[in-house]
């Protein structure tokens, strides 16, 4: 007696989309926090398997969704002859990437995910933080900082911008970040 075998599920485009336009709606709407596998696949018109299968946990899924928006923040710091002026441009565009509802969520989902579970937190880390910093510590270079003084630069830049959008959400003024680089920068030079 000859037994049918099923072809194996495959991914579905439809679906994996589905899933990841949910969770983005989601995230929005209700923050990491709030966010549940039940909810999403509701959205998505799932059964929560369907998740399970492509994605082991929520800090998962929240991982790929964000990483996949992080490319509309992750820019490159431009190269002219004014460091400051390419710094604080590409600062006041980051901050402002941030404090739209869309930026300041993913920002907010990327921090608490990666609190959270350490492995999401080395894929967000990878994905990005480190792009981040190595777009604003590569631009410090070029101007002949020693390795050491760009990472802290760096470190005060970025995290002064973000640390300053995590505390005052959507409030935060994005040409504060020009404020704030130019701090740093001026901290740099009078050394």
């Amino acid at each position: 007696m000859a037994t049918d075998i099923a072809a194996p599920r495959r991914r579905s485009e439809k679906s994996r989309t589905a899933i990841v336009e949910a969770t983005r709606k989601l995230l929005m709407e209700r923050g990491f926090d709030k966010l549940t596998i039940e909810a999403v696949a509701a959205r998505a018109g799932v059964g929560k398997q369907t998740i399970y299968r492509w994605w082991p946990s929520r800090h998962a899924l929240v991982a790929d969704v964000t990483l996949e928006d992080a490319d509309r923040i992750l820019r490159p710091v431009a190269r002219t002859d004014d460091v400051a002026a390419d710094l604080c441009a590409w600062a006041v565009t980051l901050a402002t990437a941030l404090t739209t509802v869309r930026g300041n969520a993913m920002l907010r989902a990327l921090t608490t995910a990666g609190v959270e579970h350490q492995d999401t937190a080395a894929r967000l880390h990878a994905g990005f933080n480190q792009p981040i910093h190595d777009a604003v510590r590569g631009r410090l270079t070029a101007e002949g900082l020693t390795a050491e003084s760009a990472r802290d630069a760096t470190d005060a830049i970025v995290g002064g911008i973000v640390y300053a959008i995590l505390s005052e959400g959507r409030s935060f003024d994005p040409h504060r970040a020009e404020s704030i680089t130019r701090t740093v920068i001026a901290g740099i030079t009078t050394r």
